[in-house]
């Protein structure tokens, strides 16, 4: 009887903690450099470019030759119920500039991160998939879209398209141990907005508090019901001479941002942002489990998601049939303030770096 390969049986790492030197070149796959994944979904997929004759003089009516042009490899990851190590690792590797701060002396740190400056490569990274018995190692992975979103009374969920090189190997790497964190649930999470000459930008996030407004912003997590926030890379990969099958690089394209969201509807406040174009910023503090005590101040896993600019680009009417509660969508065109980056991410772990040098 054949053996039944099980689809949970499953294992995955990836080269969080360190990039590659240059690109494709991997990385060292070990505990300081990399970690194991878990709850998650990874849909490989190689679709390689084929070649064939059969647009060719070959005497054969159905063609008779066929062979591999070039090497693809495309990972789609998700978490249903993401963790601050996984938003981080890969909000860096999409993003791919990073600041990265200690608390106090402990082993507590938070990570800013936000577009990388144009003209300025991302960052890639290795990655090793156990399925099927078959253990493979991609390198030349850099992340195409960064997906976050969440509905109220669950979890945080996070989605990131990845695009390798094509490199494509067996392994028999033992596979690093994971980390231990809660998952990021929603209950945890406030929402600020403000609007116009009071939005305001704090230089230094603190958790629990808003960091958007010099006054006092729109308080929006009681009304919350679900939200969707996406980055694209716009990924463009270049074959290039002298690859050998892979790709020599992959550069981003004109990069974008979307947001959207939905409230339970109070009144015109929002409307009249529409109505009136008022600029707004948007803020998510997601505050969960303790990572360290401090010196007076305690430090949790977290973190803020911030939009310092974007205008509603269509009216937040109210919906709902008999018996239902009214709402509100919101379809955002997230833009520049010519002071901030398009978008802050800073995460806080008890991870000291990510995919360093």
């Amino acid at each position: 009887m054949a053996i039944t390969r099980k689809t949970w049986k499953q294992e995955l790492m990836m080269s969080l903690f360190k990039k590659e030197a240059t690109y494709d070149a991997g990385v060292t796959m070990c505990a300081a450099n990399a970690c194991g994944m878990s709850g998650f979904l990874l849909d490989p997929k190689w679709p390689d470019e084929i070649k064939n004759d059969k647009g060719s003089v070959t005497n054969y009516e159905h063609g008779n030759t066929q062979e591999i042009t070039n090497n693809r490899v495309e990972l789609t990851y998700t978490e249903s119920e993401c963790k601050p190590n996984t938003i981080a690792g890969l909000g860096m590797l999409t993003l791919g500039a990073i600041t990265s701060t200690q608390d106090e002396a402990l082993a507590s740190y938070r990570h800013k991160i936000t577009p990388v400056a144009h003209g300025t490569a991302l960052p890639s990274m290795q990655a090793e998939h156990l399925k099927g018995g078959l253990q493979y190692a991609y390198k030349g992975l850099k992340g195409n879209t960064l997906k976050l979103s969440g509905e109220a009374g669950g979890y945080a969920q996070l989605e990131a398209a990845l695009i390798g090189s094509g490199t494509r190997a067996t392994s028999a790497t033992a596979m690093a141990a994971k980390i231990t964190e809660s998952w990021m649930k929603l209950s945890n999470c406030k929402v600020w907005m403000e609007t116009g000459a009071n939005i305001s930008i704090d230089a230094v996030l603190t958790q629990a508090l808003e960091n958007i407004s010099s006054a006092t912003p729109d308080t929006l997590h009681t009304r919350f019901k679900s939200f969707e926030w996406m980055w694209n890379n716009n990924l463009k990969p270049q074959d290039g001479f002298g690859g050998g099958g892979v790709y020599i690089d992959c550069d981003y394209g004109r990069r974008t941002q979307d947001l959207k969201f939905t409230l339970l509807f109070n009144d015109t406040t929002e409307l009249d942002y529409f109505t009136n174009q008022n600029p707004c910023a948007i803020e998510f503090d997601l505050k969960g489990a303790i990572i360290a005590a401090g010196a007076g101040t305690d430090f949790y896993y977290g973190m803020h998601l911030i939009i310092p600019r974007f205008h509603i680009k269509e009216a937040p009417l109210p919906v709902g049939g008999v018996d239902e509660e009214l709402t509100c969508d919101f379809i955002c065109e997230c833009e520049e303030d010519g002071t901030n980056p398009a978008v802050i991410l800073e995460v806080y772990s008890a991870q000291a770096s990510y995919l360093a040098a």
